[in-house]
């Protein structure tokens, strides 16, 4: 299956291969948005597929997915361009919005901080300092982290440091 335009590519074989290839699937959004994706299909064989996928998953009593807006800008912030700015623009978005929801997802991509860009890591750290949420560094594994990235974070703590925060 390859999506790219909210249809499957394929034969009708091979989109129905796809439907079936999903009743293994782990449950989580990926497999959500493909299984739309034969849902919405043209061929009629293709949607009853699909829903034989569903139904088979179903079977397993999955946990429900938990799906916001920003669980999405969370799993997706790393998706667009590095010159389009949106990743720190996105970044930016959730350490202001402040509510707890966002700042657990401002943890999470700071724990992933050992695989991302460096730049990234760099901007990340800035907006933390400047917006006054350096609590929200705690999930950073500083033993972990790259040289640069350790001397990154030390720098910026040791700014904030004398503010005593």
């Amino acid at each position: 299956m390859e999506p790219s335009d909210g249809m499957m590519r394929g034969s009708r074989e091979e989109r129905i291969e796809g439907m079936k290839s999903l009743k293994e699937a782990e449950w989580n959004l990926y497999t959500l948005l493909d299984l739309h994706i034969g849902l919405l299909d043209h061929a009629q064989d293709v949607r009853l597929t699909a829903l034989d996928a569903l139904m088979a998953i179903a079977e397993k009593l999955p946990q429900p997915i938990t799906l916001s807006p920003i669980s999405l800008l969370a799993d997706y912030i790393f998706s667009v361009t590095v010159s389009s700015g949106y990743t720190a623009l996105i970044f930016q978005f959730l350490v202001q919005l402040g509510t707890p929801e966002a700042d657990q997802a401002v943890e999470k991509i700071m724990a992933g901080a050992r695989t991302m860009r460096v730049n990234d890591f760099r901007d990340f750290v800035d907006i933390l300092i400047t917006e006054r949420r350096s609590n929200l560094l705690k999930g950073v594994e500083k033993t972990r982290l790259s040289r640069t990235k350790a001397e990154i974070l030390r720098r910026a703590l040791d700014r904030i440091a004398p503010e005593g925060e």
